[in-house]
């Protein structure tokens, strides 16, 4: 399969503008050469995540419903652009259910919904805006098993080797990051913390990894595709607009999965000696 991970400037609080910006990213992604099965959209596609106000949050929010119909004008849209031209969508979307906010993404293709997921690790004054999401889910497509990760929930190694131990063969990170605030002198070369992290769950969790990161103002766009090896695979630059594609055999992530269960993140790892980790670390 080919992956696309589109990296675009969000308007925040202009939803209007911020839908076609996605349906065009979907539609070049679709339609390009060569044409991708699956496209990255950022966090927030929807939205943007610099709003005033919990009031101007609620109005650019999205409901998703209860049935395989999303009630939501961007899934929609989103699904109306899967089944014209058959490409499957991973896209960050602001969410609402009654006065509670959901930093989302929704997993959809041609002819269907397969769900959406939403943050559980939430940055500073997100806490503030936004509930906590409480699920870490595989979403199986014809494609792939896919699971999902929002920006900020990607410096969890926890989330990510809890999704590969669940079957995932591909992690797809739709994000806003900013600046990493570290120290000029301490950088090496383009990498940001989302690509570290993106190269340490490939490689630890024998799993793509496909990372869309928005550009614009202080946010840092390098959006990237990972192999199963931690090996880079496709790199967007900092500033520009733009899509970057990459070929995965997902049949790899699956077959290395197996095989380290002999050796390596898997097979080595020793669970005794995290028992009770979690209630230690909330006992503190």
């Amino acid at each position: 399969m080919r992956i696309a991970c589109a990296q675009y400037a969000i308007r925040d609080g202009d939803p209007d503008a911020n839908l076609e910006r996605s349906v065009a990213a979907i539609l070049d992604a679709a339609r390009g050469d060569p044409d991708a099965d699956l496209v990255v959209l950022p966090e927030l596609a929807n939205s943007g995540c610099d709003l005033p106000s919990r009031e101007s949050t609620l109005n650019v929010a999205e409901e998703v419903g209860d049935t395989g119909a999303p009630k939501s004008p961007t899934l929609r849209a989103w699904q109306k652009a899967a089944e014209e031209t058959g490409i499957f969508i991973v896209g960050g979307f602001l969410e609402k259910e009654g006065d509670h906010l959901y930093n989302s993404a929704a997993v959809l293709g041609p002819g269907n919904f397969f769900g959406r997921y939403r943050k559980t690790h939430l940055w500073d004054r997100e806490k503030l805006l936004y509930e906590p999401g409480r699920e870490l889910a595989i979403f199986e497509t014809p494609l792939c098993n896919i699971g999902v990760l929002v920006c900020y929930d990607a410096w969890f190694p926890e989330a990510a080797r809890t999704l590969a131990l669940r079957g995932a063969d591909l992690l797809c990170v739709p994000a806003n990051a900013p600046d990493d605030w570290v120290p000029e002198g301490q950088r090496r070369g383009d990498l940001t913390m989302l690509n570290v992290h993106a190269i340490s769950h490939a490689n630890a969790n024998r799993l793509f990894v496909a990372c869309a990161n928005r550009v614009g103002d202080s946010y840092l766009g390098r959006s990237c595709i990972i192999d199963t090896t931690g090996g880079v695979l496709a790199f967007g630059s900092a500033t520009k607009e733009e899509l970057i594609s990459a070929e995965l055999d997902v049949g790899r992530s699956r077959q290395e999965k197996r095989l380290t269960n002999l050796s390596h993140a898997f097979g080595d790892l020793n669970p005794d000696v995290y028992e009770g980790l979690f209630r230690n670390l909330h006992e503190r």
